[in-house]
């Protein structure tokens, strides 16, 4: 996979917030839980730093489901989200934990995100108004050069926590299921966006990249056409689908988090003669690769356009 970022250039950053040099920062949310938003962050991150790329990914989440993704839960380094709070309270660079996987760090999140956090932040918002959504931003930037792609899993169930990193990313891709409860959490998350980008105009740069349909039969071409009448009806016409799409593989996801492994960790067991490992492991793999190369793609294109 070949990058389509530079990492910023620490020098050349200007005072203020250096918005040209944010291309590299991806948010996945949803207003709804269960759709696949750290699955499909964790899977992306992995593929990406698998590639070369140095990437980040940052758990904006109270239940720290990246623990899950990548099998750290019960590490004693596991923090619970209390450093990502403290960055947040005082302002300090995220001091992500190095090397996860290779070329991947991770901010932690975790139960310290839930009331700790809201106590903390309902304060800070009453003494800075909107602009206390910046905070991650800002946390965010000291270290934002360190990386080639970053990524930010985000809660459905935390307007606070989901305008700060909208406030913090380029790039907004939305996770749905074809389960039919897709309007409500397409429309929260459509609110939130809107309200960043053009109702404080705190993050005049997100952008929907697009609209990526998770844990869904890969033929079921009818209830996909459902979907995507359902993502248009609430995001407007011109809202991107992913062409590629995460499949249903219900044993593989069960197992993804019993043993803490990406997809494509377990692929190659499987291709190095683990059984226990099932066959449909290929497909999925398949599935994560050819979406990341996508949305990276996609990326690269509308920078591009937008610079012509």
């Amino acid at each position: 996979m070949a990058s389509p970022f530079e990492a910023p250039d620490a020098h050349a950053q200007q005072p203020g917030i250096p918005w040209e040099a944010l291309s590299h920062i991806f948010m996945f949310g949803n207003g709804k839980g269960g759709v696949g938003k750290s699955s499909v962050s964790a899977n992306a991150a992995g593929k990406a730093a698998r590639s070369g790329l140095r990437t980040l990914i940052i758990d904006c989440n109270a239940q720290g489901n990246i623990a899950r993704e990548l099998g750290y839960k019960r590490e004693a380094w596991n923090d619970g989200g209390a450093a990502l709070l403290e960055s947040l309270r005082t302002g300090a660079p995220l001091s992500p934990r190095e090397n996860v996987r290779e070329n991947l760090d991770v901010v932690m999140g975790g139960p310290a995100l839930g009331d700790e956090f809201g106590i903390f932040f309902h304060t800070l918002l009453a003494k800075e108004g909107p602009h206390a959504y910046l905070r991650l931003l800002l946390c965010l930037l000291p270290i934002a050069h360190r990386y080639q792609i970053i990524i930010l899993d985000t809660p459905p169930e935390n307007p606070s926590l989901q305008r700060l990193a909208l406030s913090a990313s380029r790039w907004l891709v939305i996770p749905v299921k074809s389960d039919g409860g897709a309007e409500d959490g397409l429309a929260q998350i459509g609110l939130e966006f809107a309200y960043v980008k053009f109702r404080s105009q705190l993050n005049p740069h997100i952008a929907l990249l697009g609209v990526l349909l998770f844990d869904t039969g890969r033929t079921y071409t009818g209830i996909h056409a459902d979907v995507r009448r359902q993502v248009q009806k609430v995001l407007g016409e011109e809202a991107h689908m992913f062409k590629h799409l995460i499949g249903h593989t219900e044993s593989v996801a069960r197992l993804v988090r019993k043993r803490g492994l990406l997809v494509h960790e377990l692929a190659e067991l499987r291709a190095n003669g683990d059984r226990s490992v099932p066959e449909t492991v290929e497909g999925l793999a398949a599935d994560y690769e050819g979406f990341t190369e996508e949305m990276f793609v996609r990326a690269l294109e509308l920078r591009k356009g937008a610079a012509a």
